[in-house]
């Protein structure tokens, strides 16, 4: 079976990296084509998984629509060439395209549609297959839907895949025993991002004062450049290392969605400032699990309050290492599903 894999995102690039060499260990030929985002390149080189870029990224919306075009029609042209039985991704050209090349089309998602409304009307028309957590069952999309008890996240972070490294403390620089903490500042790009407000100057000023206080030092990971004030706590590891340090840090807190959710199922305390708070159903399963935490623009007082709360908790590591393993018992491992649905939807004579 012939696969073509539609990449938008860095998160994206580590929920596939899986799946690529999963199909190729079972006999299928992959390509992967993949938007220059942020750190998208990099991580598929470190990992030496081969892409084409079919256009440079629009950063203002009327050059993302520039951007959606062009890339549609490459998109097109690179898979009459290949002849895809399949094509599958994070992509808003997989199933048109997929009609046009006569391929079945899997599209993922696991945001709400009524939270990416821009997305499902360009996506889901004409796919095969729509794939999202089970959370977004109320969706409804018919027989096309198919959903499964877990998250993106798990494909790429679940224990059967992920062990974190020790050795990220040696890259960071820190002392024995020393903690630390992390924190994301998103570039807030996205279409879906317009208007948007993310973590601010004075609760970033908060966040690295309680880290002092408690002897915990704070590292920054920004999609843009830091303001000199910043530049001295930019996290000094690759792009591949995040989810290592993400692991043993003793608190995440960012304006990330995605970040965020990496940092819950590693069972790192996440703290989230975003006006997304409230409208993505993953996330509020997240935090019921009490793994991720909340808080929209306005609220930055109570979220310092309530990261103060969590290290006054003198049991906290093995309090969020019982969630993480309450969740971990709910949710499946969905790389193995995933791999057999694809092999099922692809399901076609090899010599066509």
């Amino acid at each position: 079976m012939r696969v073509l894999i539609d990449l938008n995102h860095p998160a994206h690039a580590h929920l596939f990296r899986h799946v690529f060499f999963g199909l190729g260990d079972r006999g299928h030929e992959c390509r992967v084509t993949a938007r220059d985002k942020d750190v998208t390149l990099r991580l598929l080189g470190a990992w030496g998984i081969p892409c084409v870029v079919l256009a440079p990224v629009g950063r203002t919306l009327p050059a993302r629509a520039v951007e959606l075009v062009r890339r549609e029609v490459l998109f097109l042209a690179l898979a009459r060439g290949f002849r895809p039985h399949l094509i599958t991704g994070t992509s808003a050209h997989a199933a048109r395209v997929g009609r046009l090349v006569d391929a079945r089309s899997a599209v993922l998602s696991e945001d709400d549609a009524r939270v990416v409304p821009l997305f499902r009307w360009v996506a889901y028309p004409f796919a095969t297959a729509i794939v999202t957590p089970d959370g977004l069952a109320y969706e409804r999309y018919g027989r096309r839907h198919l959903t499964y008890p877990s998250y993106q996240e798990l494909f790429y972070l679940h224990p059967h895949r992920f062990t974190p490294d020790p050795g990220v403390r040696r890259e960071l620089g820190l002392a024995e025993g020393q903690a630390y903490a992390v924190v994301r500042l998103s570039a807030l790009e996205a279409h879906h991002d317009v208007g948007a407000r993310g973590i601010g100057e004075d609760l970033l000023r908060a966040v690295a004062r309680l880290g002092r206080e408690r002897g915990i030092r704070v590292f920054v990971s920004g999609e843009k450049p830091l303001a000199s004030e910043w530049e001295p706590l930019r996290i000094p590891i690759a792009p591949e290392r995040m989810h290592d340090a993400m692991a043993f840090a003793e608190f995440f807190v960012g304006d990330s969605q995605t970040m965020t959710a990496e940092s819950a199922v590693l069972g790192t305390p996440a703290f989230r400032l975003s006006g997304f708070v409230g409208r993505l159903t993953y996330l509020e399963e997240l935090q019921a699990h009490g793994l991720a935490f909340g808080f929209k623009p306005g609220q930055e007082d109570a979220l310092v309050q309530a990261l103060e709360a969590l290290l006054r908790r003198q049991d906290r590591r093995a309090e969020m290492a019982a969630r993480r393993a309450r969740l971990l018992a709910e949710k499946i491992d969905p790389l193995p599903w995933f791999l057999d649905t694809l092999e099922s939807l692809g399901a076609v004579r090899r010599s066509g």
